[in-house]
């Protein structure tokens, strides 16, 4: 990596350089060789679809998950879109129809709350304070919609 050693990189939270052992673990078989799409049918693809299982349940082994409950996404926005719109869609279906979020979180969120309106959900956006931080007494004041149309926890308190 040629970075200028003068220069300071403030953005990891969008991109992360790759750890060189990483680089080296993945670029000879998988960038160069086996390139196949894991998803498909032919016989290039089976050699990246066995890497991807491999990894899927040794990332399951580490956080004691079941391989099945491991899903690879391409970035941190697909998985926000994905997140955010799974758990809308399955509490609509028990009768939720809002979410409440600030307006200051990232565009993956904002932009997928603004597509859910235009599905039929509420959005309540919650100011925040100089530093960022949600105001609980101004909170309190913001309006919400009717308790039977919130998001309610599984212990049902909300």
């Amino acid at each position: 990596m040629n970075i200028d050693k003068r220069q300071v990189y403030m953005d990891h939270a969008a991109t992360t350089a790759t750890r060189p052992e990483v680089a080296e673990a993945m670029l000879p078989p998988y960038m160069t060789g086996h390139f196949g799409n894991p998803s498909s049918l032919y016989d290039l693809a089976k050699a990246s679809r066995t890497a991807v299982e491999k990894a899927r349940e040794q990332v399951a082994a580490a956080i004691g998950a079941a391989p099945k409950e491991i899903y690879f996404t391409s970035g941190g926005t697909e998985s926000d879109n994905w997140a955010l719109k799974g758990v809308a869609f399955a509490k609509k279906a028990k009768g939720g129809k809002h979410i409440i979020t600030s307006v200051i979180e990232h565009h993956a969120i904002t932009h997928t709350c603004a597509w859910l309106e235009k599905q039929g959900f509420s959005v309540t956006y919650l100011a925040v304070d100089q530093y960022g931080m949600v105001d609980p007494p101004r909170m309190l004041r913001q309006p919400l919609p009717p308790r039977d149309d919130s998001y309610q926890c599984d212990d049902g308190k909300q």
